[in-house]
């Protein structure tokens, strides 16, 4: 099995068994997080920071995988992300782009459509090195 699909699968599982201060260390410490919305946050203080602005708002959020393709040299996850509010709970199918510098992950951003995703992996890569 690829070592990036055991990587992500193992965060995920991570997160959704334990919780986000449990997986923050599988990260690489400058992790990019990319939200859906365009918003970058930096490091492992910034992925806490994504996290605490739903509890501020008295929302919470949660993310599930469904599929997990690798798209070299990163890889898509397939998910919904789901947010409860006293307003009710809203949710969307996103696609979420993992990115790797020596095994770990390093970013995530997240898409609204496979395209956008495919497009942002394209982007990043054109005419250059992949990270290894």
């Amino acid at each position: 099995m690829d070592e990036r699909l055991d990587a992500v699968r193992e965060l995920w599982r991570t997160y959704r068994e334990d919780g986000v201060e449990k997986a923050i260390p599988l990260l690489h410490p400058e992790v990019e997080f990319v939200a859906h919305d365009g918003r970058v946050f930096n490091g492992h203080d910034g992925v806490r920071e994504f996290f605490a602005e739903f509890d501020r708002r008295g929302e919470v959020f949660t993310a599930s995988p469904y599929s997990f393709e690798l798209r070299e040299p990163d890889l898509i996850v397939i998910g919904h992300r789901r947010i409860r509010s006293q307003e009710g709970t809203r949710g969307d199918y996103l696609f979420f782009v993992h990115s790797f510098v020596d095994g770990r992950v390093s970013r995530i951003a997240a898409h609204a459509t496979k395209d956008a995703a495919l497009t942002d992996i394209a982007a990043r890569y054109r005419g250059q090195a992949w990270p290894s």
